[in-house]
């Protein structure tokens, strides 16, 4: 009889354990204030360790509480019974299977905590680091993602994104002050952007949204001045593509930030325009690359009146892999048979990685062409008689007449049926780089 109690008072008190365990830990998480028991100590937030060790001691004592009742159960039951000695038996066995079962108890939790308090205050291994985004509290991490359209959902008390790893680009983090990616008004006031190197944390204090991405080789367009590498408000991801600019930068474009890559010999450059369409004759900004070919980044100030944009790679330090270079003739495709005109060659040696020069320096030779003496003496420059422009290779052209701009890339047969000198006037200065 003792054995068959022990065996249900055991069996009794395992589920007991289980239910009161995981029915209380199932309710730790979401509890901030815990009896102070004796012996115990509080769990710490956030902290699993130390929930699984206040539970732990809290199943210890109503173990002991349970085979204290069973006693005082068959203590009674032994005074109620004293003439029934089928019944005082019953409750002997009662009363040693409780004692019993309480030594066991005690026995075990002393044991375990002789042998090794792990096992019964147990403590978190940190993993390895892993590369990516985290959320931080400033001591523990979890996984974040690249984008959050809104800041409530992330876990309380993790206001600050990690950036974590070993030799990884530079993270781009658009911040904005509301949810969903919006700005205070169309032209994202309020978002700011910034840089982090691996192993740097930002803080998401005040934040409704955020969006990331690494930074990559292009160009970036900003609705605020460029500093210390970095525009203020927001600023566009990368883009190498030329054509009308994208709401908000359009007429409303302050800076730029061009990301080259020294390395691989990728070097970006740009031209505005006042046009819808880059490749007719406007208004034009001068040809935007960085000089010095080792940088990896360049910022410029003080664009505006910005419509569209012609992007090319500059091929600076294989140049002559661009082409032959570029003759300019009087007459339209001057460089067929019967055209009779009088031709300037630009070289490859000449251009070099970038030529710019005015079109009544580029002097007409008439070396084997028959025209009377009044045609050449009167054509004796390109400004003078611009008839075509063949282009041998891959050049970016850049034909100007005052502030006006036009940029070809490849032969123009007849100048006098483009914009730039139909309705602008004669050729001006001249751009020449040579791009991949």
């Amino acid at each position: 009889m003792l054995k068959k109690n022990y065996k249900l008072s055991l069996l009794f008190s395992f589920f007991l354990f289980l239910f009161i365990f995981n029915g209380s830990f199932a309710l730790a998480l979401e509890v901030s204030d815990y009896p102070n028991i004796p012996g115990l100590t509080q769990p710490t937030e956030n902290d699993l360790p130390s929930y699984i060790s206040y539970l732990f001691g809290v199943a210890v004592y109503i173990a002991g509480a349970i085979a204290l009742i069973s006693f005082a159960v068959g203590a009674v039951q032994l005074a109620m019974a004293a003439s029934n000695p089928s019944l005082a038996n019953n409750a002997k066995d009662r009363m040693k299977g409780s004692i019993l079962g309480l030594i066991l108890t005690l026995s075990a939790f002393v044991i375990l905590r002789t042998i090794n308090p792990t096992l019964i205050t147990p403590t978190l291994t940190a993993l390895p680091e892993t590369d990516g985004l985290f959320y931080t509290n400033g001591s523990s991490y979890t996984s974040a993602p690249t984008s959050e359209g809104n800041t409530s959902n992330i876990p309380k008390g993790y206001r600050q994104l990690a950036y974590r790893c070993s030799n990884g680009p530079i993270l781009l983090i658009w911040k904005f002050p509301n949810t969903n990616f919006e700005g205070n008004d169309q032209y994202y006031n309020g978002v700011t952007v910034v840089r982090k190197k691996c192993g740097e944390v930002e803080s998401l204090a005040g934040v409704g949204s955020f969006k990331t991405t690494f930074e990559t080789p292009g160009i970036y367009y900003c609705m605020g001045e460029c500093s210390n590498n970095m525009c203020s408000g927001y600023m566009s991801e990368s883009t190498s593509s030329s054509g009308e600019l994208p709401s908000p930068f359009k007429n409303n474009l302050k800076s730029i930030r061009i990301i080259n890559n020294p390395a691989d010999d990728v070097h970006y450059g740009i031209i505005f325009h006042s046009t819808n369409d880059p490749t007719v004759a406007g208004s034009c900004s001068q040809p935007l690359f960085s000089i010095d070919t080792n940088k990896d980044i360049e910022c410029f100030n003080n664009i505006s009146n910005s419509s569209s944009s012609t992007v090319f790679f500059w091929n600076d330090k294989d140049f002559k892999s661009s082409g032959q270079g570029i003759d300019f003739y009087s007459e339209p495709f001057g460089w067929s048979k019967g055209s009779r005109a009088g031709k300037h060659s630009l070289g490859v040696d000449t251009i070099k990685n970038y030529w710019t020069g005015e079109a009544q320096d580029l002097t007409l030779s008439y070396s084997g062409i028959e025209r009377p003496s009044g045609y050449k003496n009167v054509y004796q420059n390109f400004q003078q008689h611009s008839g075509s422009i063949n282009v041998k290779g891959n050049y970016a052209v850049v034909l100007w007449s005052g502030s006006t701009c036009q940029v070809f890339f490849k032969d123009i047969t007849n100048l006098k049926s483009t914009e730039i000198t139909a309705s602008v006037g004669n050729i001006g200065k001249i751009n020449i780089i040579p791009v991949k």
